[in-house]
């Protein structure tokens, strides 16, 4: 006989086990499924967001190294070990994977190993090794995740034609490597390969690469990565991959002109698809758009009991948006009041070197949206810590209203950016003016000083500009 759960939940990732978590703490029973106990924390802490930052961050370590003699340090740069950096990464991994089984633990959330599939609207039939078994639960949530996204026609091998999830478990650095799309899985991957010695050419079919961001933001990111030696190709299409004996040959489409390229290697980074499929969604009334299960606020699908968050809705593919949409489920299931999630206000982040992020409306879209803007721009250059530590490079740009002088959006390339765009979401988010930031004493010496010059800026003059 099945056991029955107040919820169960499908897919162990960032919006899974929040709401397995969350819903234990307000009294609920609560079970998670997912294909193996090793995939516990989802894409995110497995192939994704930990350990490419992982590898990110011991490329920067070497960037450093090789910035050492201009504060007159000496030092013997050695030949990157990937297998250690791997290792690294997924050590990472494995020690944020026993904290979650942990809490699961403390929290007395049962997981269950296993494929899961949708037999009724209370009902999952789980397939393991040892066979399968029914869960029922009053309430179900999808939080089954993405894979990436292969163009058809094309097969990814994991040796010569390559997805994010493989790169990061490569033993070798390539010699050449060509990465079709830039958006931030892209831009991530050629900032690690450029600084690890890799000769990259990154392709783009959009006019500009990170082609979401505030358009001087991407440049300006192209510009570094030209520095670094690398070749960026925009307004280009990816028609085809021809698998050689020793490498790989992308064949590309810029404007109607046929290009080709030859590399050891091609990363493919055009994006990842909701993995809605399979999981019996078919017979059950559960509407779906492009493969994205709809939801309402609350994150409930069509039918009742059932609910959906992370990469299975059509909502910002990031770890965050998942987690948040995971919370929100649970609380709805256990009857609390829930607050619609303001996807206006989620911050992107691009850990690239330099890094990007940004909140709200770039200042195109918010003049296309009928605002009456004021734009600052603040550089890095000014800035004490910066120049004290070689990290100028960027700036921060804040897009005001000037009727309200309301903050309608905020976007930084630099060092820090990842975290300073924290100020400018909680501002944002508590309805408050640039002169709020502006007033506010940021401490020296601090990249966030930055920030208070930008929201001097806006409508009056920045000390330092």
């Amino acid at each position: 006989m099945s056991k029955r759960y107040d919820a169960a939940i499908i897919g162990a990732g960032p919006g899974g086990y929040a709401a397995a978590i969350r819903l234990s703490q307000l009294e609920k029973s609560v079970c998670v499924i997912d294909a193996e106990e090793d995939r516990i924390g989802g894409v995110c802490l497995n192939e994704g967001c930990i350990p490419v930052k992982s590898l990110l961050s011991g490329a920067k370590v070497l960037s450093d190294i090789k910035k050492a003699r201009g504060f007159g340090v000496e030092a013997d740069i050695r030949v990157t070990d990937m297998r250690k950096l791997a290792a690294h990464a997924s050590g990472a991994g494995l020690k944020l994977r026993g904290g979650i089984k942990a809490l699961f633990k403390k929290h007395g959330v049962v997981f269950i190993e296993g494929r899961a599939k949708l037999v009724s609207a209370d009902k999952i039939s789980v397939a393991s090794k040892n066979g399968e078994t029914d869960v029922e639960a009053g309430n179900i949530i999808i939080a089954a995740g993405s894979s990436p996204a292969i163009p058809s026609g094309i097969e990814a091998d994991g040796e010569r034609i390559l997805t994010s999830s493989d790169a990061i478990r490569l033993h070798n650095v390539p010699k050449t490597l060509v990465i079709i799309g830039a958006g931030a899985i892209g831009a991530e991957f050629c900032s690690l390969f450029t600084t690890l010695g890799s000769k990259v050419t990154i392709v783009e079919m959009m006019k500009n690469i990170i082609p979401f961001e505030d358009e001087e933001v991407s440049k300006t990111l192209e510009r570094a990565f030209n520095k670094r030696g690398a070749e960026v190709l925009t307004g280009t299409k990816l028609k085809s991959i021809i698998k050689r004996k020793d490498g790989c040959e992308a064949v590309l489409d810029t404007a109607g002109k046929e290009k080709k390229i030859e590399s050891e290697r091609v990363l493919i980074a055009m994006g990842r698809k909701p993995n809605t499929s399979g999981i019996g969604l078919n017979g059950l009334e559960v509407k779906t758009i492009g493969g994205f299960i709809v939801t309402d606020s609350r994150m409930r699908t069509t039918v009742e009991n059932i609910y959906a968050v992370g990469d299975v809705v059509n909502t910002p593919m990031y770890a965050h948006v998942a987690y948040k949409e995971g919370i929100t489920a649970a609380e709805s299931i256990a009857g609390r009041k829930t607050e619609p999630i303001d996807y206006g206000n989620v911050p992107s982040v691009v850990f690239s070197e330099p890094q990007v992020a940004s909140v709200g409306l770039t200042e195109v879209k918010a003049k296309a949206g009928g605002y009456d803007v004021a734009v600052s721009k603040q550089f890095f250059k000014a800035n004490g810590l910066a120049v004290a530590t070689g990290r100028e490079e960027g700036f921060i740009k804040i897009v005001a209203d000037k009727k309200t002088r309301g903050i309608l959006g905020a976007h930084i390339i630099g060092s820090e950016a990842t975290e300073i765009i924290h100020e400018f979401v909680i501002a944002k988010s508590a309805g408050l003016k640039v002169d709020d930031i502006a007033k506010a004493v940021h401490a020296h010496p601090t990249f966030s000083e930055t920030a208070a010059d930008a929201a001097k800026a806006v409508f009056d003059k920045p000390i330092h500009g």
